[in-house]
């Protein structure tokens, strides 16, 4: 086997172990903000792992500079907006349903990028935005385990986080091609993200708790917790997406990545954590055929005239 195919396959291997971590982490998380303030949660877990990654790539270090500091800032700013708000919305919804709206991201991204840059979407990205619109009405009125304006809030702000995950993959691709070492932008992302957490937890969370700093102290199962959140989905996760995409094709990688939502929903069964009805299986399902749709960038010109096509 040849290298370069050597090199493939591991990509496409550490890209489906960071699906894989990221779709745990969904009830991992909901499990945690029940017991733990979130941000307090989000704080630890950012600054643990921007630590953990500088320790690995430190010799990459001595080449950052004010500009990449920047951009990192930039990037871990729009980072914290996205967790932060689906971590929130996350409190009153289910694993598997702020799985799915989170992916959403992926049909998001290409209306953003019309928005911001002037360039149309195709014709594929309408018709898998109106799917996805379809499969969110299915998810919104199935209704979940909370249940009414709870659940409804909860998707609500699940739909926000997956706005700011877009706006992250539409930056992250612009200081990329800038030249930008991808490790550097990764370490200060994160450490802005775990710094911006502290100062939330600080002046949102300590203050309006019972017994003071008491809201800080951890139980083992809550210190594993946020240690597998850490070390698992954030600090390794990281790294295998950057090494991942580094060596798997653009279309290996989108595919592979966007069933984070098949896994977060799948962990949530297993564990436990719910039961899936019906309106909210063929929501998923609707859901996911839009993220495909998008993903494989089907030509529909051709597809009516009884042929497939990638559109490149």
């Amino acid at each position: 086997m040849e290298k370069s195919t050597k090199l493939n396959l591991l990509g496409q291997l550490l890209l489906l172990l960071a699906t894989i971590a990221w779709g745990t982490s969904f009830f991992v998380l909901k499990e945690t903000i029940e017991e733990v303030p979130q941000n307090y949660v989000l704080a630890i877990r950012f600054l643990l792992a921007s630590g953990i990654l500088a320790i690995i790539f430190n010799k990459n270090l001595k080449t950052i500079n004010k500009i990449t500091v920047k951009r990192g800032v930039t990037l871990g700013v729009i980072l914290v907006c996205a967790y932060v708000v689906q971590t929130w919305g996350l409190r009153f919804t289910t694993p598997s349903r702020n799985a799915f709206l989170t992916a959403i991201y992926c049909v998001i991204s290409p209306f953003l990028v019309w928005l911001m840059l002037k360039v149309k979407p195709k014709a594929y990205n309408l018709v898998s935005a109106f799917l996805c619109i379809a499969g969110v009405g299915f998810v919104s009125f199935a209704g979940g385990d909370e249940g009414g304006l709870n659940t409804m809030l909860g998707d609500g702000l699940t739909l926000i986080g997956a706005v700011f995950y877009s706006l992250q993959i539409i930056f992250i691709d612009k200081y990329q091609t800038e030249g930008h070492s991808p490790s550097n932008l990764l370490i200060v992302e994160l450490l802005t993200v775990g710094i911006v957490c502290t100062v939330l937890s600080l002046t949102t969370e300590l203050p309006f708790a019972e017994g003071g700093f008491s809201i800080y102290k951890l139980n083992l199962e809550q210190f594993l917790k946020i240690l597998y959140l850490t070390v698992a989905c954030t600090a390794f996760a990281q790294f295998a997406q950057m090494f991942g995409q580094k060596h798997a094709s653009p279309n290996q990688a989108s595919l592979i990545l966007s069933l984070e939502a098949v896994f977060g929903t799948l962990f949530s069964v297993i564990f436990g954590i719910e039961k899936l009805t019906l309106g909210l299986i063929v929501g998923f399902i609707v859901i996911f055929v839009a993220i495909m749709v998008t993903e494989f960038k089907v030509d529909f010109s051709k597809l009516l005239g009884g042929k497939k096509s990638i559109d490149k």
